[in-house]
């Protein structure tokens, strides 16, 4: 498989981004255990205790879906659809019930008891999510119009088009360049 890329600004937005070229993906991590692993190791979550990894996978999927419609939706300046809005919400309610609050310098942060199962890399997923939908900043959701992954666009002048300079965006502006020259 190829490097995992984390172009998302966000543990949810780089989980959505799993999978590529929406709706037919060249490449997804969440496809076999291997990636799912290779991907959780990527975002320095390793997942500590694999068992059960397979038959996870499905619902790791059908979570990755709705984070992306609910910030893909946001991203595009729509509503975001409330089934998937309740699904991340009742993912992050488990993990939150789950979790102890510990010091993490100046604030604190959720934390989940070792080993990191794939329920605890789901939540921490979800908790993600829900402090990007209540703490923002929404106003810079992104999407790439060449492949559809989601991001955060950190830039000063906020004018971040693609997900990655050094693919879509190469690609998008090789494909302009190439249409005018043989015009």
């Amino acid at each position: 498989m190829t490097e995992v890329e984390l172009v998302g600004n966000a543990l949810c937005l780089d989980f959505a981004n799993t999978v590529n070229a929406r709706p037919v993906a060249r490449r997804d991590w969440l496809a076999a255990p291997e990636g799912a692993l290779t991907w959780a190791r990527a975002v320095g979550l390793p997942v500590e205790d694999p068992a059960g990894l397979a038959e996870a996978l499905p619902g790791m999927r059908e979570m990755r879906e709705a984070v992306f419609r609910v910030f893909d939706a946001l991203a595009e300046g729509a509503r975001a659809p409330r089934a998937d809005l309740d699904s991340v919400l009742a993912a992050h309610a488990e993990g939150v019930g789950r979790a102890r609050l510990e010091a993490d310098g100046e604030l604190f942060r959720l934390r989940w008891e070792s080993p990191r199962t794939v329920r605890v890399l789901l939540w921490e997923v979800a908790a993600s999510a829900v402090e990007l939908l209540t703490h923002g900043p929404l106003d810079r959701l992104g999407a790439c119009p060449s492949c559809v992954w989601l991001f955060l666009d950190t830039s000063k002048n906020r004018r971040r088009r693609w997900c990655s300079m050094t693919t879509c965006g190469s690609r998008d502006k090789s494909r302009r360049y190439y249409a005018t020259r043989s015009s």
